[in-house]
C-alpha cells in the first residue's frame, strides 16, 4: 500500500496573531498561525468590514512563537518565525509573487519541541532593533537587527542571557523610546525552593554588544503574562503584569525608582461562585492614539477589560479598569486596527469562529471605572454588546472530537461530513460539503422561465431574455427590482442572444432577427442576418455572431462609434453551436482570438487581430457536441479556453494568446445536463450543469469549486456579486469567501454542552447526540441552586438571572457535570427530543445495538457519576438504554444498568451489547429490568479507547485499541463465552481513533503525538484465520517475545505518516458517486484531510521523485527539515507528502525548472498528474 496524503481543510485553530503592513501598503493586515503549521496572511476590508484570506503556506513545522517588527525608517513589517526546526527565520511577504520569502534564517538549537531550546517565546523590540527568542527553561537569546552594505536587513551574531535553573512564562519587548533595548520576563528558579516567581529586566548595550539583567523584582506567584505599554514620547513605558485576580503595573525608571500600581480585576455578579479563585487574562492590546493610549485586555471567561494608564512625564499616578464588553469565547490573541476594528481570533480550547468587531464606542460613558486607589473585589453584570458590533466572522471547526462521512441529504449526489465540534454553549454538529459557501441577497419571481441574463451600464440594468421575449430590470429603492422605466432602447419583444455596453457609450443587442446598435443618443442601427442568428458573442468592441445552419459568422468591429461587419466571413465548415470572444488585453483595444464550437464536435480558434483577422489557427476535438464556450485570462501566461459539451464534461485547455496553439487539455464531469459556462470576470467563469460550479486561480492553480447552492440555469456579474436565473426566479447571490484555504462550506447546528458522540438512525436519518460539559452548570439546575441558597426568591428571578450561555458561556461549577441526551434532525436542525441526565453524571459513550432477542432498535449511552479524569474514577457507572421510539425522531429510556467502571466504548456485538470498561471487555444481552452480563474478559495492558467490528466476521473478531498500547485484534470464543488477543503491537502507541479496512487484517489509526499509521496482521495469522475462524490454534502458540500478557504475533508496519495534530476519527469512503475511496481522518484543531492509494507503480515513483525534488531545491521556508518532520515519532514511511508537492503552485518559474528537470517532466506534466490525482476523489 502507498498513499499520498492531502489537506482539503486546513485546521482552523489560531496560535497567535501579528498585526502590520506586510505588504508594503497603507492597510493593516494580520498573519496568523494556524493550526501550529500554517502561516496565512489575512486582509480585512475596512470599507465592507469582511476579512478575506490573502496567502495561505504550510511551513512543515511546528510553529512555537511569532513576533513582527519595522526597522527604523522602514514601510514594511516583517515577521519572525520559531518553529521546532531549532532556528528563527524573518520572513517578508513578497506582494509581487504572493508568497513568503525568508530574509534571514539563524539556528541556535536541536529540532523539537525541548523546553531548553529557545522558541517558546519570540519579542521584539517596538523600534525594531533587536528580537529575544527564549526558551520555556534557561535559554535566551538575543539578535541584533542591523543592515549590510547593500541596506539588506540582517541578523547579527546572537547574544545569549542564559539563566540555569530558571523557568520563564512569558517574554515582551519593552518600549524604552531610543535608548538600549529592553526586554522584560516573568521567571521562577525551581532550585530556590523558597523563590517565587520574578519579573526581571534584560537590556541590549548596544556600544558594548552584550546582554545584561538589569533588573529584578518579586511578583505574584500567579503571574502569567505580561502587556507592554508605550514609552519614549507616547507613554510612560513599563509593563503590566497580569495576576490571577489582579492587574499590577511595574517598571524600573532611569533613576532608580521601582514603580507599583496595582488593580484588582472586575468579577461578573455570582451569587454560587468561588471566590477564591481568581481571574486569569488570556489575552490583550494595545491601542495608540494621538497623544493617548489604552489597553483592552480579555479574562478567562471572556469578558474585555478596558485599562487606561494615567501618567505624567514618565510617572504613573493611576491605573483604571473597567468592563468593556464580553465576547462569546476567550481569544488566543487579539488586535485591534487603526480602522476601528477588533479581531479576536479563536484558539485550540476555544474553539468556534474568528471575528471581526467594530468599535462603536470606546466605551467611557458606560459602566464604572475601578481604579489602583480601589482595593476591595468590584463586581459587574455584563450586558448584550455595546460598544462592539460583529462584521465578519471565519467559521472553524476546532476542536474536532469526532466526525462521519454520511449520505444523509435527500437528493445531494456527494456525501458530507457531520463532525461534532466545540466546547460549552458554543458546541455544533457541523455539516461540512465540499464547495464555496453563498449568501442569497434578494429573489424575485419572473413572469416566465427565462433563458439567460445579463448586466449592463455597470450594473444599472439588469437584461432578462425569455422564449420570444426580452425584460428590462433596474435596481429600484431598497435595492428592489422593478421593471426599468427606460429600457435604453432594447427590443423587448424579441429574445436577447447577447447584449452589452460597447465603447461611446451605447449597447449592442443581438437576437436572433438581427444585431442592433443603440448609440448613446438614442440613435439605433440594425443589421439584418440572411437567416437566423443562432449564437453570439459581444465585448466592447467588437460582436461575432452565427449564422444559422450556414457554417458562418459574421464579424463587427466598431468603428469611429458605428458598429460595421467585416467584408469577410468566418467560415468553419461545420455548424456553430456556441461561440466566445478573448478578453481584451490592457495594452491593446481588440480581442486577438474567437473560439468557436461546431456541430463536428470540435471547438475551433481564429485570429481577430487586423493582420491576420478571422485566420484559422487551431483546432480542438471533444468528447461531444460544445454547449458553449468561454475564454479567460487566468493570469498564468496563456489563455484558458472552456468548454462545456452536451454530455456534462468540462474541458479545459491552455491557448497561447498569439500562435493560437491548444494544449494541455483537461476534462472534468459535471453532471448530466449540458454545461453552459458564464464568464464573471475577465479571470473566473461559472460553469453550471447539475450544480454551478466557479472556475478561478487560487495561488498559483486552476480549480473548479461547486457552489453551496441550488442548480442556475444562467449567471452575469453584478459589482461584486452574480445575478442568476432558476427556474422562474431571479436572484443575486453573493460568494461569501473564496480565500487561500476555502475547501468545504459548513452549516452547523447548535448544540448545548460538549458533544461527545453520535449516532443515525436507518430509516429516519435523524441523530442521536450526547453531550457533556465539565466544571459548569447546567442552565436548569443553576436556576434551581439560586433558588435553594437563597440569592433569589422563585423560579422566575432565578430564570431572569440567566444569562444567554450563547454569549457569555456557562456558569462555572468547580468538579462538577452537565449532560443530556438529544435526538435531532439534520435537515432542519430541530431537536425532537431532549433527556437532561441529573448534576453530575456524564454521558461518556453511545452506540446504536439491536439485540438479537428484540427486533427493536435501541440506543445505548455509557455515563459515570463524579467522574473524575485523573486518575480515572467515578463514584458509579452505568448503561442507559434507550429504545427509538416510532418512526425513528425520538428516544424513550427502557432501563439503567450499573457497571463496576466507567464505560469507554460500546458496540453492537454477535446481537449483544459489548461494553469496554477499564481494561476488560463484557458482553450485556437485553433483559426486562436490566442487561444481563453474558461474558466478561481483561483483554487491554491499560485503558481500553475504542473498540471496532470487524468488517469480515463480525460474529467472531474485532479491533480493540490501548489508551498506551496500540490496536489489538481479539477473538471471541462462543463456546467458553471469553475474549482472546490475537494479535498485538511491539511499539506502544497512544490510540486515538482507528478504522479496519475491507480487508479484515488492515487497520488504519492515528496517535495522540499526531501520527497516522497502517498496520497489517502477518500472513501466517490471515492464512490460520481463514482455515479457522475461531482462532482456535492461534490461542496456544507460544509468542515469540518477552513479556508478560503479549500476544503470539504483532502487527507489521505498512505505512507511517505525521501529520502534526492529532486524529480524532477515520472513515474509508467515497466522496463522490463515480469517485475513487479515500481515507479520510479529522484532526482536533478542525482539520480534513485524505489520504488516496495509489494503484500503479509509475505513479508512486512519479511522486516520491516529485517529493524528492522539492525537498532538494525547494526545501520549506520556516527551515525544518522536512524529511524529519514527518519522522517525528517513527520514519515516513509509504506515504507521499501531497500537500509538499502542491507546494509546486507556489514555486517561481526557475524553480519550477529546477524540479521539473529532476523528474524529467514538464511543467505542465507535474501540474496534470496533481490534477488528476485530486480529480480521482472528486476535490
Amino acid at each position: 500500500m502507498f498513499l499520498y496524503n492531502l489537506t482539503l481543510q486546513p485546521a482552523s485553530a489560531i496560535g497567535s496573531t501579528v498585526l502590520g503592513h506586510f505588504s508594503g501598503e497603507k492597510h493593516q493586515e494580520l498573519v496568523v498561525a494556524r493550526g501550529q503549521q500554517r502561516l496565512e496572511l489575512w486582509r480585512p476590508d475596512t470599507t465592507t468590514g469582511k476579512l478575506s484570506i490573502e496567502h495561505s503556506e504550510d511551513m512543515f513545522c511546528r510553529i512555537r512563537g511569532l513576533s513582527s517588527f519595522r526597522m527604523a525608517g522602514g514601510s514594511k513589517d516583517y515577521i519572525v518565525l520559531a518553529s521546532d526546526s531549532g532556528a528563527i527565520a524573518v520572513l517578508e511577504f513578497n506582494a509581487k509573487n504572493r508568497r513568503f520569502v525568508t530574509v534571514q534564517y539563524h539556528e541556535f538549537g536541536r529540532t523539537g519541541l525541548r523546553r531548553l531550546v529557545a522558541g517558546q517565546y519570540v519579542a521584539s523590540d517596538p523600534r525594531g532593533r533587536a528580537v529575544m527568542v527564549a526558551g520555556v527553561e534557561r535559554s535566551k537569546i538575543v539578535y541584533i537587527i542591523t543592515r549590510d552594505s547593500e541596506a539588506r536587513l540582517m541578523l547579527a551574531s546572537p547574544l545569549e542571557a542564559n539563566r540555569s535553573g530558571s523557568v520563564c512564562f512569558d517574554v515582551v519587548g519593552v518600549d524604552v523610546g531610543y535608548e538600549n533595548p529592553v526586554f522584560a520576563a516573568i521567571e521562577s528558579n525551581y532550585e530556590d525552593s523558597e523563590g517565587g516567581k520574578q519579573l526581571v529586566y534584560y537590556e541590549l548595550d548596544l556600544g558594548l554588544n552584550h546582554v545584561v539583567r538589569k533588573w529584578s523584582t518579586a511578583v505574584g506567584d500567579t503571574a502569567h503574562k505580561l502587556v507592554a505599554l508605550p514609552g519614549g514620547n507616547d507613554g510612560p513605558s513599563g509593563v503590566l503584569v497580569c495576576l490571577e485576580g489582579s492587574i499590577e503595573y511595574r517598571h524600573f525608571t532611569s533613576t532608580g525608582e521601582i514603580a507599583v500600581h496595582s488593580v484588582p480585576i472586575p468579577r461578573r455578579v455570582n451569587p454560587l461562585e468561588d471566590t477564591a479563585r481568581g481571574l486569569m487574562i488570556v489575552a490583550s492590546a494595545v491601542h495608540r492614539m494621538k497623544n493617548a493610549f489604552f489597553i483592552l485586555a480579555q479574562a478567562e471567561s471572556g469578558d474585555l477589560y478596558k485599562i487606561t494608564v494615567d501618567f505624567a512625564e514618565d510617572s504613573v499616578k493611576r491605573v483604571g479598569i473597567k468592563y468593556f464588553d464580553t465576547l462569546a469565547f476567550a481569544a488566543s490573541s487579539i488586535c485591534i486596527l487603526k480602522a476601528g476594528f477588533l479581531f479576536a481570533a479563536a484558539g485550540g480550547e476555544s474553539g468556534g469562529s474568528h471575528q471581526l468587531y467594530q468599535f462603536e464606542n470606546l466605551g467611557d460613558e458606560d459602566g464604572e471605572c475601578f481604579s489602583t486607589e480601589c482595593e476591595e473585589l468590584s463586581y459587574f453584570q455584563p450586558h448584550e454588546l455595546s460598544s462592539l458590533a460583529l462584521v465578519d466572522e471565519i467559521e472553524g471547526a476546532c476542536p474536532l472530537l469526532k466526525s462521519q462521512v454520511l449520505h444523509v441529504a435527500v437528493g445531494e449526489e456527494a456525501p458530507q461530513i457531520y463532525a461534532a465540534c466545540g466546547t460549552g454553549a458554543r458546541s455544533s454538529l457541523k455539516i461540512m460539503r465540499h464547495g464555496a459557501e453563498v449568501s442569497e441577497l434578494a429573489v424575485s419571481e419572473l413572469p416566465a422561465t427565462p433563458r439567460a441574463v445579463w448586466t449592463v451600464s455597470n450594473g444599472e440594468l439588469i437584461v432578462v431574455s425569455f422564449a420570444g421575449s426580452t425584460l428590462a430590470l433596474a435596481m429600484g429603492e431598497g435595492d428592489d427590482l422593478a421593471e426599468a422605466d427606460d429600457a435604453l432602447g432594447l427590443a423587448l419583444d424579441e429574445a436577447t442572444l447577447a447584449v452589452c455596453g460597447v465603447e461611446g457609450g451605447g449597447i449592442v443587442q443581438v437576437t436572433p432577427r438581427a444585431v442592433r446598435h443603440v448609440m448613446s443618443d438614442g440613435r439605433v442601427t440594425e443589421w439584418a442576418p440572411p437567416g437566423v442568428i443562432s449564437c453570439a458573442a459581444v465585448n466592447a468592441r467588437q460582436a461575432v455572431v452565427a449564422l444559422g445552419r450556414s457554417g458562418e459568422c459574421a464579424y463587427f468591429e466598431m468603428d469611429s462609434g458605428v458598429l460595421r461587419e467585416h467584408a469577410e466571413r468566418l467560415a468553419v465548415g461545420s455548424d456553430v453551436t456556441c461561440v466566445a470572444l478573448a478578453p481584451i488585453p490592457a495594452s491593446r483595444l481588440l480581442a486577438p482570438l474567437v473560439a468557436v464550437g461546431c456541430e463536428d464536435q470540435t471547438v475551433r480558434v481564429h485570429a481577430l487581430e487586423p493582420h491576420r483577422c478571422l485566420e484559422a489557427l487551431s483546432m480542438q476535438a471533444v468528447a461531444d457536441v460544445a454547449h458553449s464556450v468561454a475564454l479567460v485570462d487566468h493570469g498564468l501566461g496563456d489563455l484558458t479556453m472552456y468548454a462545456g459539451l452536451r454530455n456534462g464534461l468540462l474541458v479545459r485547455a491552455q491557448v497561447d494568446p498569439v500562435s493560437g496553439d491548444v494544449d494541455d487539455t483537461r476534462t472534468r464531469f459535471l453532471g448530466a445536463r449540458p454545461v453552459q459556462l458564464c464568464p464573471t470576470t475577465s479571470q473566473s467563469v461559472v460553469a453550471l450543469s447539475a450544480a454551478p460550479w466557479l472556475c478561478h486561480v487560487q495561488q498559483g492553480r486552476v480549480r473548479a469549486t461547486p457552489l453551496s447552492y441550488d442548480m442556475l440555469d444562467y449567471v452575469a456579474p453584478l459589482g461584486d456579486n452574480l445575478v442568476c436565473v432558476a427556474g422562474a426566479s431571479l436572484r443575486i447571490l453573493s460568494i461569501d469567501r473564496l480565500g487561500a484555504s476555502a475547501a468545504l462550506t459548513c452549516a452547523s447546528i447548535p448544540l448545548a454542552f460538549t458533544p461527545r458522540g453520535f449516532c443515525v438512525h436507518d430509516m429516519s436519518r435523524y441523530f442521536a447526540v450526547i453531550e457533556a460539559e465539565h466544571g459548569r452548570w447546567a442552565p436548569a439546575y443553576y436556576a434551581a441552586k439560586l433558588v435553594e441558597s437563597g440569592a433569589v426568591d422563585n423560579e422566575d428571578e432565578a430564570a431572569q438571572a440567566l444569562l444567554p450561555a450563547e454569549q457569555f458561556g456557562l456558569v462555572r461549577n468547580a468538579g462538577g457535570w452537565a449532560s443530556l441526551v438529544r435526538v435531532l434532525s439534520p435537515f432542519d436542525g430541530e431537536t425532537v427530543f431532549l433527556d437532561e441526565l441529573p448534576a453530575g453524571h456524564a454521558a461518556v459513550c453511545l452506540a446504536p445495538v439491536r439485540f438479537a432477542s428484540d427486533p427493536h432498535a435501541y440506543v445505548a449511552v455509557g455515563c459515570a457519576v463524579g467522574l473524575r479524569l485523573r486518575p480515572r474514577s467515578c463514584d458509579a457507572a452505568s448503561i442507559r438504554l434507550y429504545r427509538w421510539t416510532g418512526d425513528g425522531t425520538g428516544l424513550e429510556l427502557v432501563h439503567v444498568t450499573p457497571l463496576d467502571d466507567v464505560p469507554q466504548a460500546l458496540l453492537e456485538f454477535n446481537g449483544m451489547l459489548l461494553v469496554a470498561a477499564g481494561r476488560g471487555l463484557a458482553l450485556f444481552d437485553m433483559g426486562i429490568r436490566r442487561m444481563l452480563k453474558k461474558a466478561q474478559s481483561a483483554v487491554a495492558p491499560h485503558l481500553i479507547s475504542s473498540v471496532h467490528r470487524h468488517p469480515t466476521h463480525p460474529d467472531n473478531w474485532l479491533f480493540v485499541s490501548d489508551v498506551q498500547e496500540s490496536v489489538l485484534l481479539v477473538a471471541f470464543n462462543q463456546m467458553a463465552r471469553a475474549f482472546h488477543v490475537i494479535v498485538d503491537d511491539s511499539l506502544p502507541r497512544h490510540i486515538t481513533s482507528m478504522r479496519a479496512l475491507e480487508d479484515g487484517f488492515t487497520v488504519v489509526a492515528g496517535d495522540k503525538f499526531g501520527s497516522i499509521f497502517v498496520l497489517r496482521a502477518p500472513d501466517a495469522v490471515v492464512q490460520s484465520l481463514d482455515v479457522d475462524p475461531t482462532a482456535a490454534r492461534l490461542l496456544y502458540e507460544k509468542p515469540k517475545r518477552a513479556g508478560a500478557d503479549v500476544a503470539a504475533h504483532c502487527w507489521q508496519s505498512v505505512a507511517e505518516f505525521h501529520v502534526g495534530d492529532i486524529v480524532t476519527s477515520i472513515d474509508v469512503c467515497a466522496l463522490a458517486p463515480h469517485a475513487r475511496p479515500v481515507i479520510l481522518y479529522t484532526t482536533l484543531l478542525g482539520a480534513v484531510h485524505v489520504a488516496v492509494p495509489m494503484v500503479s507503480q509509475s505513479d508512486v515513483d512519479f511522486f516520491l521523485a516529485l517529493e524528492a525534488a522539492i525537498r532538494k531545491h525547494c526545501p520549506p521556508i520556516s527551515g525544518r527539515d522536512h524529511l524529519a518532520y514527518r519522522s517525528s515519532f517513527m520514519p515516513v514511511r509509504s506515504v507521499v507528502d501531497g500537500d509538499l508537492c502542491e507546494s509546486f503552485y507556489l514555486l517561481t518559474h526557475e524553480q519550477r525548472e529546477l524540479v521539473s528537470d529532476t523528474v524529467d517532466r514538464t511543467q505542465q506534466d507535474i501540474l496534470k498528474k496533481m490534477e488528476d490525482v485530486r480529480s480521482m476523489f472528486a476535490f
